[in-house]
């Protein structure tokens, strides 16, 4: 009764399970638009420019505002379109947005026409926590955020039009203008290299002057802080002819000319090789991902591990600087000329270093390969400091490691404990990981080889095809882990070609495993449909691709050793001639293997003559074929020789000739040979197995030894025993009609002439 009861409770429980999974699934959605399909940060862009817009909806009642033009919006929500005004300024009109049906973009128009789209973001505001207290706070304001705009965040520059005075210049100017004046202005300082802490902190004074200097040449540029009657510090934009005047003696050094938009990618200093990697950083998930690594040296690290060691340590370098701070680009110096090494951080744990990757004038610097070894160790040593003033413009791309490791942080920090620069989690993951994948790969294992016994009906696949398999389940799974749980370089140096090699071999003894029962399953369908299925070709098939097994594995254990795969494959085409001359004679029976595979003479089991070879084909591969010949011997026959040779397919025949002679010695006279000839004739019609109306039967001379009687008539059989089987019945009927027909056959009946049975 408990069982009975048990089961019931089990199938009453189902449906409830279901119906709170679906409720689930359909509460959810609504729960996420609980504060409005519209509530959100978007990066919003319209002709010419664009700005981050805050959204916020209630009910249908939709507010928001976009910080850079100080602009707000009014609107009314109906489903996906939102209908409403926007002001900035003395500035208004209309608009209308429609979202799109996955509700991360939307398009729209404003006042006559002029488009304005958008697309969600989890980026908020730009907010860089600074004051315009002093001086230095003002300047320190302008500069990490005017950094943190052109690093794609364009409303940070409402920030900096914040932190400007405009009262030098003549006339009103509106905010376009005062954007397109600070982009100016930040493009001359962008030419200059300084540090902040030379900008007082305290003064008396209601106005400092600020001298910033170009690395490479003696050429300045004057700024001027002033105090406000609010008692904030702003920059004061200098007038035309003064900023004229610093364009033409900071140009100087580039011949009057701006660098291009896109130049600091090619990394001639150590400022465009910081910005390329924080950029790059930032787009992590895009382009920006190679551009990141392309700032690191990684020539010290095996090219098996470049990749997923390089992103590890791109990572870890990113949080580093961080935590260590950095005002402002501009204070690293971009002065390429120079080719002394940059020290950005120096600390027992290592130091944080760009430098150029050779003496050359245009070679590019990088982050150096010591740098990139200790990256790990300087992010550990600075994990602890206190926030800095100013980071790094850009976002930090998020990464699973990280999230595990601020998991044990928050629940177990005795597990950030190392041994080396392992640390205890770490380990105990990567245990857990190894388990798991030993007991995954060996029940998929038993289970494929389960599968496999079955379908070619016996226990071919064998032991070493479980084993195998079971490496190469777990392994392929582990594959994932050691990025996501972060294992060192030292560590992953040796582990990852050991494993890799042993996942090569592995995958290789089932590879040629799996190729093998597939040949027996397609000798099996073979066998059921000869005429459908070309034996030849399945076997050339197999031995192609048991060939491409073993290449491959080659450059799989080559890949994992960090042996440049590109130079194996120039080095083959290299050598190709002399090894084709060497071996022209089994390159020639390879092509000839093909050549019979594509113009078919002959299948398996067709009686061929070709020459002084005549038998039974048997089996075809790469090099050779093997012919069986009426002798029970077996003759091995270059397919290069065979498929240049003519070739008499007797077994791709649709009829088989029966040509025969029979000797009529006695009681031959014209009554008894016509009456003979008519009964034979007579017997080939009735016979379903001769065709008649191709039959000719008659007599063929008259000699010492008696007349003679010649019958060719064609069979229709498949098979050299059937073949025999008809001839044989036939002719002792012909003894028969000839008896019956008072003649009599001589002892020197000729046999019929054709191929040997």
């Amino acid at each position: 009764m408990k069982v009975t009861a048990l089961r019931i409770h089990r199938t009453l429980a189902r449906p409830r399970r279901i119906l709170a999974t679906l409720t689930l699934l359909l509460v959810l959605p609504l729960a996420a638009l609980a504060n409005g399909a519209w509530t959100g940060e978007w990066i919003t862009s319209w002709r010419d420019d664009g700005d981050h817009l805050v959204l916020q909806q209630e009910g249908n009642r939709v507010t928001g505002s976009y910080p850079l033009y100080g602009g707000r919006i009014e609107a009314v929500a109906d489903g996906r379109r939102l209908e409403g005004s926007w002001r900035q300024g003395q500035e208004a009109g209309r608009f209308v947005f429609v979202m799109d049906r996955d509700g991360h973009s939307f398009t729209g128009r404003y006042d006559e026409g002029e488009w304005w789209t958008g697309a969600r973001t989890e980026a908020r505001p730009a907010v860089t926590g600074l004051n315009q207290a002093t001086p230095r706070d003002a300047f320190r304001q302008f500069i990490v955020s005017a950094n943190l705009a052109r690093g794609g965040r364009a409303d940070a520059w409402a920030t900096v039009i914040s932190t400007m005075d405009f009262s030098a210049l003549e006339g009103d100017l509106g905010r376009q203008e005062h954007l397109r004046l600070v982009q100016e202005l930040f493009t001359l300082i962008d030419l200059t290299t300084f540090r902040i802490s030379a900008i007082p902190l305290a003064t008396d004074a209601t106005e400092v002057p600020v001298t910033l200097h170009q690395s490479g040449s003696d050429a300045r540029l004057q700024l001027t802080l002033i105090r406000g009657q609010d008692g904030l510090w702003r920059l004061v934009m200098p007038d035309a002819a003064a900023r004229d005047s610093a364009r033409r003696r900071l140009l100087a050094l580039t011949g009057g000319r701006f660098p291009s938009a896109d130049a600091y990618r090619q990394m001639r200093n150590p400022r465009d090789a910081m910005r390329s990697f924080l950029e790059g950083m930032a787009d992590w998930q895009g382009e920006g991902r190679a551009l990141a690594l392309s700032a690191l040296d990684l020539s010290a690290v095996p090219e098996v591990l470049r990749e997923g060691e390089g992103a590890m340590t791109a990572q870890f370098l990113r949080r580093a600087l961080n935590h260590i701070g950095l005002v402002g680009l501009q204070s690293i110096p971009n002065d390429g000329a120079d080719r002394a090494p940059y020290v950005h951080f120096s600390h027992p744990a290592g130091s944080i270093v760009i430098a150029p990757l050779g003496q050359e004038a245009n070679a590019p610097w990088r982050f150096t390969a010591q740098t990139v070894r200790d990256a790990a160790r300087i992010f550990n040593a600075v994990e602890s400091l206190p926030p800095p003033l100013a980071t790094p413009p850009g976002l930090i791309p998020p990464a699973r490691f990280f999230e595990l490791r601020e998991l044990a942080k928050m629940h177990a920090p005795v597990l950030l404990g190392r041994i080396g620069q392992t640390e205890y989690w770490q380990i105990l993951m990567g245990l857990l990981v190894m388990t798991s994948a030993v007991l995954t790969g060996t029940f998929g294992a038993r289970l494929a080889r389960r599968g496999m016994d079955w379908m070619v009906g016996g226990e071919e696949s064998g032991a070493s095809f479980t084993w195998a398999l079971g490496i190469v389940i777990g392994l392929s799974l582990a594959a994932f882990f050691p990025d996501l749980i972060g294992m060192p370089e030292h560590f992953r140096r040796y582990s990852l070609p050991f494993f890799g090699i042993c996942l090569t071999i592995a995958a290789c003894v089932v590879a040629w495993r799996v190729f093998g029962a597939a040949g027996i399953i397609l000798a099996r369908i073979s066998s059921r449909s000869a005429s459908a299925t070309d034996d030849i070709l399945f076997t050339l098939l197999l031995a192609t691709a048991r060939l491409l097994v073993v290449v491959a594995g080659f450059l799989s254990a080559a890949h994992f050793l960090s042996i440049p795969t590109g130079g194996i494959v120039a080095g083959l085409g290299i050598g190709g001639l002399a090894f084709a001359f060497a071996s022209r004679e089994t390159l020639s029976n390879v092509f000839g293997a093909g050549i019979l595979v594509t113009d078919r003479p002959f299948q398996r089991g067709d009686w061929i003559s070709s020459g002084e070879i005549e038998g039974a084909v048997e089996h075809v591969g790469i090099r050779s074929t093997r012919v069986r010949t009426a002798q029970d011997s077996v003759m091995v026959i270059p397919n290069g020789k065979l498929s240049d040779s003519t070739i008499n397919n007797l077994g791709s025949r649709r009829l088989r000739l029966l040509k025969t002679t029979l000797p009529v010695t006695a009681g031959a006279n014209p009554q008894a040979l016509e009456a003979f000839i008519q009964a034979l004739r007579q017997r080939i019609r009735e016979d379903e197995v001769f065709v008649a109306e191709r039959t000719d039967i008659g007599l063929s001379g008259i000699t010492e030894g008696g007349i003679g009687v010649d019958v060719i008539t064609y069979m229709k059989v498949a098979s050299a025993a059937a073949e025999r089987e008809t001839k044989h019945e036939f002719l002792l009927d012909a003894v028969h009609i000839a008896q019956a027909c008072g003649l009599t056959r001589g002892q020197g009946m000729l046999a019929p002439e054709g191929p040997a049975a």
